[in-house]
């Protein structure tokens, strides 16, 4: 009897790290999100990248075009929207020249700030968009990450891009 005490005892201990360390989110985990949604991003796998935006996910975003500023706000089902409609288009752009025209996206992760508890993390990074070598756009960002169940979610944030070209 005693045994089997100790073997749950032990079981909901386990369990209950498990549970912990699952909910915690670390600088790598951080740096391994940006590179799939890039990868996402290459693959034009609108989905993958619309699967890791939370329910509460809202982005404050402003573009710069043609001297002139365009204020957003997107809830999760927005947002989705427009990024399935860019990669389209990208896919798009992509097929009808054989792949040879393609844009090519950076980005830099400069700052990561984790919450006290571990629960959440502020990233700042900057990201270019390149066609042929030519700067078409910049963006700047500041996003919301948690983990729940070893998965990273997007809760949004801010972002600003400046859009190049005439």
């Amino acid at each position: 009897m005693i045994k089997k005490l100790l073997l749950v005892l032990v079981l909901a201990v386990v369990a209950l790290v498990v549970h912990d360390q699952g909910r915690r989110i670390s600088d790598a985990d951080v740096r391994k999100y940006y590179r799939e949604q890039m990868e996402a991003l290459q693959a034009y796998d609108s989905e993958a990248i619309c699967a890791v935006m939370a329910g509460d996910f809202r982005l404050e975003d402003i573009q710069h075009a043609a001297g002139q500023t365009h204020p957003s706000t997107m809830d999760r089902a927005a947002a989705c929207r427009q990024m399935e409609e860019a990669v389209a288009l990208l896919r798009m752009l992509s097929e009808q020249t054989g792949g040879m025209l393609a844009i090519e996206f950076a980005y830099q992760i400069t700052r990561v700030e984790i919450s006290p508890d571990g629960r959440r993390a502020l990233v700042e990074a900057t990201s270019t968009a390149k066609l042929g070598g030519r700067l078409l756009s910049r963006s700047r960002s500041k996003e919301n990450l948690s983990r729940s169940l070893w998965r990273v979610t997007s809760h949004g944030g801010q972002s600003q891009t400046w859009n190049y070209g005439d």
